[in-house]
């Protein structure tokens, strides 16, 4: 457990100077992934690796019921303060994902965006959101691709906060024991590339939001070489019958 954060504070993510691809590609990533998710309302709705908790108020608007799971306390707290301002029926939980404090089968919909290579080990929380998922259920997983075209253009090494280095093909393998794979898209491309930030920056605000529209749509098509890889799966047969 010593490899676990337990003071993890998403302010480190962001530096001090927000630039048009980064606040794309967070605002994608999370339409992207919510999309995908697509909860029905009353269902129950997990949240691994939950943060602030922003995306599980934003679902509770449409009628879930929803659990945020996050190991840090720093981000606990700020989650709780968020919920406290609001009328929401968010329930927070303290617990690291490689060990699920709940029932076989409890939730309907299981989502982890931008955490799981934030896991000391993402193998066994894969495992645990199959056992805690419902045999009718689904698991959305977003998270960063490190084998993206920005990626080998500029040879970016991990950050200092990641556990493991994802890629499509390392995601699509370490979930094929559990889950059967439903659909798979990319988000953004080019992020981080400093040709493409300094040609954003000099255009027009509505000409940098065009271009980032349109190579996002090809990123869908090409998740192997997107910024970020977002996944639908559904339980295996054999693990809806264990």
């Amino acid at each position: 457990m010593d490899a676990v954060d337990l003071d993890w504070n998403d302010s480190d993510v962001f530096s001090s100077a927000v630039y048009l691809d980064t606040a794309f590609l967070f605002e994608r990533m999370t339409e992207a992934t919510l999309e995908m998710l697509c909860p029905g309302a009353e269902q129950r709705v997990l949240d691994v690796g939950c943060g602030s908790a922003v995306d599980c108020l934003e679902l509770d608007k449409g009628g879930c019921w929803m659990v945020g799971l996050e190991p840090s306390e720093t981000m606990i707290t700020q989650a709780k303060g968020w919920i406290e301002g609001s009328d929401s029926r968010v329930a927070l939980v303290r617990a690291v994902g490689e060990h699920l404090p709940f029932r076989r089968h409890s939730f309907d919909r299981v989502m982890c965006k931008g955490a799981l290579d934030h896991f000391f080990d993402p193998a066994k929380t894969v495992e645990e959101i199959a056992k805690v998922l419902k045999p009718s259920g689904k698991a959305v997983i977003s998270i960063a691709n490190f084998k993206s075209l920005s990626c080998r253009l500029v040879r970016k090494e991990i950050p200092p906060d990641h556990t493991y280095k994802f890629d499509y093909s390392v995601l699509k393998a370490m979930i094929s024991d559990h889950f059967e794979v439903e659909e798979c898209i990319g988000v953004s491309l080019l992020w981080g590339l400093p040709l493409w930030g300094r040609l954003l920056a000099k255009l027009p605000v509505s000409v940098s939001g065009t271009l980032l529209k349109i190579v996002d749509r090809i990123s869908r098509r090409v998740p192997a070489l997107s910024d970020v890889i977002v996944l639908r799966c559904c339980p295996k047969p054999a693990m809806v019958t264990d």
